[in-house]
């Protein structure tokens, strides 16, 4: 299954190169308002107001490898073209049967459909933005004391009206349109019997009438989705990239006198707290007081201080000695950070933060989004066994409590130091900004939920615990899925959620100095326990493990498939019950073995039917067997236990036997290391008759160099645990075409019925690239020019700013990350200023490198705005 990816807060790599421009965007003119004096103290007053416009355009093409394999090709894993199964969902029912796998993967796209709506709805030159925002805010002074407000209010004419495009998704309108007929003769068991539903899903939901001409039993079963555009209409999604007001800064300031010359300085309300010496690689830095609002900072014309949120806190600073500063905070209200909302341009998840978005597909990016949970059953014989259908729902946001976040700052000015160096001492505890994404396991399906919880452990067994599963409930009531009380899998009763770590400690130290006619700075921040996104798809396979058998376990003693035999279904059949649901079912099956059609019946690679062999794990290339049995014969396939299915490795890595992890219970999306974050910087200031300001007849240019390192020595190796990376939309462990399949406890997890070699059942379709989780070493650099030219005309000033990012070596875990191996992004920006209240700017920002780690690799974009402060 792929999910996608915890949350993307930036991504990071585009923001660090946004906060760069920011850096040396231009200030609001202020104008002085006339206040009446409050007794013998005047009332002052300071207003700016701000108003931007702009646009951004799609410069490049869409590319195929970073959008969905289903939403490229709805019928990638479809039916052939007269109608019959083929690739039934691109899942194998059979451990020899691997080519539904090797389909899926030779096919062009992405292995996730939960990654790519900000994708398809901005082609090659399309407007991604259209900002009309305006920008006020009012100082008051009163004496000592003062008052600072500051709002945003914002009307984006594209992203406010919207019509999104989905190439591949069922809704309730489309549904009797979408999908597959099944009719007699289309299904793996074509029966020359007079048995008028041989051959058909007659367990589905029924066909209209008009897909049905001939009249007859037909069944309709949901493989392609069909094309949507509909209009934008999530709230949430629409407050943060159509239309809102914001209230950013409301505080009171001031100053109180103490002994002597000290004064305390005090703010209370909502504000910003900015601290340590990083500029434009910020993540996981000192300065993580104030979450970033990725909406915001990627809005055409914003400034720097409209890109972090403001929460309420009550903020101290006083000068304890001559050169020594204590400041510190305590916040009491908690704000998270804002991710790109879903489907918006910058957009790498279908689903965001304060609860955007409410559903997930299923699968490796082959199936259709199902956002109301409809399409019921799905094009797959296991489907027989399960109404599942192909998403799963969002619970509410877990949003941690707003107090006990607090912090403290220590400011030396060293004079002996170089000839002057500020050292900073830092502490903070705050909770999570940043969402993590958990999960709530499945129930126990049917046949677990037997043999006190140990699951059927043959096929009477599996027959006796799901009686009513759509299969067999079609023998009383056909065409009625909805109707099936007994689910074999429970797919889509998993759930997901985002929820934040609290009590977050970072211990900080940071440096500024001057070294000849540069300016140093650096710092590192050091995290303790630092909470880190595990994997999302081994999560998933964690929640999905409850659900399923115990096969893979020696002491479920199951009985192994492939040896069914007729007499073996005749003494299935003396066992059941008179009027038992179950007894359709098998005498089909006596009918099919008495006129000698074999048992473990299946499809090839081209659609035709043809017997599969046992399906019991094997140990070596030679195809021995395995100390155990670990399959069960079913009606539709044979059936492995859960740890076969889904090696989880945070199963293990929690002290769970694989398999065994509970059932409806919270899977925590996180897990503690040590981490640190180092940053290096210089700055740099050329004068109009120096080197290349001379040369180039600048008034000046200003040089930014930025480098920075995140280090988690404890990172476990990736056979023990994977934590999230962006692009990571596979599984670690062996993939059903054989990738990675050398029993190795990479490939394995603990799972003792791992079999060597390609194994069909496998719901892993390919092993994920191991090189793209991940390094304990990730590092980068980003350098920054901003060229001046003062009055080129009367009132007319130019100033370009080029910023040009490199992520050198390794990737940082997580998809907020500072690093992606390999990844550049370049920006240029001109500024076009008419005396120091009109400018136009134009910028376009290029991004590469990365492979498939880096899913902003295809959206470069243009952008043009004015702006006018009065």
């Amino acid at each position: 299954m792929t999910t996608r990816k915890s949350v993307p807060i930036g991504p990071a790599g585009s923001g660090a190169v946004a906060a760069a421009l920011l850096l040396f965007s231009s200030s609001a003119v202020a104008f002085d308002l006339s206040l009446p004096r409050v007794g013998d103290t005047p009332l002052e007053g300071v207003a700016n107001i701000n108003i931007t416009a702009g646009v951004g355009i799609r410069m490049e093409d869409r590319s195929s490898d970073l959008v969905g394999k289903g939403n490229l090709n709805s019928k990638i894993c479809g039916r052939r073209a007269d109608g019959k199964t083929q690739f039934q969902g691109c899942q194998g029912l059979f451990r020899t049967q691997v080519f539904p796998a090797e389909h899926l993967v030779a096919q062009p796209g992405q292995f996730s459909s939960n990654a790519d709506d900000g994708n398809w709805n901005y082609a090659k030159g399309d407007l991604t933005q259209a900002p009309l925002k305006i920008t006020p805010d009012l100082t008051l002074t009163w004496g000592n004391w003062g008052l600072f407000a500051r709002g945003l209010f914002f009307q984006d004419f594209v992203n406010d009206d919207f019509i999104e495009y989905h190439p591949n998704r069922y809704t309730s309108e489309n549904l009797d349109r979408v999908g597959n007929i099944s009719t007699p003769g289309m299904e793996v068991f074509d029966l020359p019997l007079p048995t008028t539903t041989s051959g058909v899903r007659n367990d589905s939901r029924p066909c209209p009438a008009d897909r049905n001409p001939g009249g007859g039993p037909c069944g309709l079963v949901f493989g392609p989705g069909g094309v949507v555009r509909n209009k934008r209409t999530d709230d949430e999604t629409l407050r943060q990239i159509g239309s809102d007001f914001q209230l950013l800064d409301l505080n009171l300031f001031g100053t109180v006198p103490l002994w002597g010359e000290h004064e305390l300085s005090v703010k209370i309300g909502r504000q910003t707290v900015n601290w340590g010496e990083s500029t434009a690689l910020f993540f996981d830095s000192i300065n993580s007081v104030n979450p970033i609002n990725a909406n915001n900072f990627f809005r055409a014309g914003t400034v720097l201080e409209e890109s972090f949120t403001p929460a309420g806190m009550a903020y101290a600073s006083v000068n304890v000695a001559e050169g020594l500063t204590l400041e510190g905070f305590y916040q009491y209200e908690w704000e998270g950070a804002e991710a790109p909302a879903p489907g918006s341009f910058y957009s790498t998840a279908d689903l965001g933060t304060n609860n955007a978005g409410d559903f997930l597909a299923l699968g490796f990016g082959q199936v259709p989004e199902d956002p109301e949970r409809i399409a019921r059953l799905l094009d797959n014989p296991l489907s027989g066994l399960t109404g599942t259908s192909g998403a799963i729902k969002r619970e509410p946001d877990r949003k941690p409590p707003d107090g006990g976040q607090f912090g403290l700052a220590l400011k030396v000015y060293a004079d002996w130091l170089n000839d002057g160096t500020e050292l900073g001492l830092y502490f903070t505890n705050t909770h999570a900004r940043i969402p993590y994404l958990s999960f709530i396991s499945a129930p126990e399906g049917c046949a677990r939920d037997f043999r006190d919880h140990q699951g059927a452990s043959n096929t009477l067994e599996f027959l006796l615990a799901c009686p009513d599963i759509p299969q067999l409930h079609a023998a009383i009531r056909p065409n009625d899925p909805d109707g099936a009380t007994d689910d074999a899998t429970q797919f889509d009763k998993v759930r997901f959620l985002l929820d934040y770590p609290e009590d977050i400690r970072m211990f900080g130290l940071s440096f500024n100095t001057t070294l000849g006619d540069f300016s140093v700075q650096g710092e590192v921040a050091y995290r303790p326990d630092a909470p880190m996104q595990v994997d999302s798809e081994d999560l998933a396979f964690a929640a999905f493990a409850p659900a399923s058998g115990l096969c893979h376990l020696p002491e479920a003693n199951c009985s192994g498939s492939g040896q069914l035999s007729l007499n073996d279904l005749v003494n299935l059949r003396n066992a059941l019950p008179a009027g038992a649901p179950q007894l359709a079912a098998i005498d089909q099956l006596i009918q099919l073995g008495s006129i000698g059609v074999p048992f473990n019946l299946g499809v090839d690679r081209n659609g035709n039917q043809t017997a599969y062999p046992g399906s019991d794990f094997v140990i070596d290339a030679q195809g021995t067997p395995g100390s155990f049995h670990d399959t069960i014969d079913l009606l539709v396939g044979h059936a492995p236990g859960g740890g076969r299915l889904f090696p989880s490795f945070i199963v293990p890595y929690r002290g769970y036997t694989l398999g065994k992890n509970p059932a409806n219970a919270y899977v925590r999306g996180w897990e503690y290391f040590d981490s640190y974050q180092f940053n290096l910087g210089g700055t740099y200031v050329s004068g109009a008759s120096e080197g290349l300001s001379r040369a180039i007849a600048a008034d000046q240019i200003v040089w930014l160099f930025e480098s920075g390192a995140t280090w988690v020595p404890g990172l476990p190796a990736l056979d023990q645990l994977q934590l999230e990376a962006p692009g990571t939309f596979l599984h670690a462990s062996a993939g059903a075409d054989g990738s990675g399949s050398d029993r190795s406890r990479q490939a394995c997890s603990t799972n003792l019925a791992c079999s060597w070699g390609p194994d069909g059942m496998r719901f892993n379709p390919h092993q994920q690239d191991l090189d793209m989780f991940p390094d304990k070493l990730s590092w980068g650099y980003v350098l920054i020019a901003q060229v001046k030219y003062e009055s080129v005309l009367p009132g007319i000033s130019l100033q370009p700013v080029i910023v040009w990012k490199h992520d050198v070596g390794g990737t940082a875990p997580g998809v907020a990350g500072n690093f992606i191996e390999g990844r550049k992004i370049a920006d240029v920006l001109m500024e076009i200023r008419y005396k120091s209240q009109l400018s136009f700017n134009a910028g376009y920002t290029w991004i590469t490198g990365g492979g498939s780690a880096n899913l902003l690799r295809d959206r470069d974009q243009a952008r043009f705005f004015i702006k006018y402060a009065f």
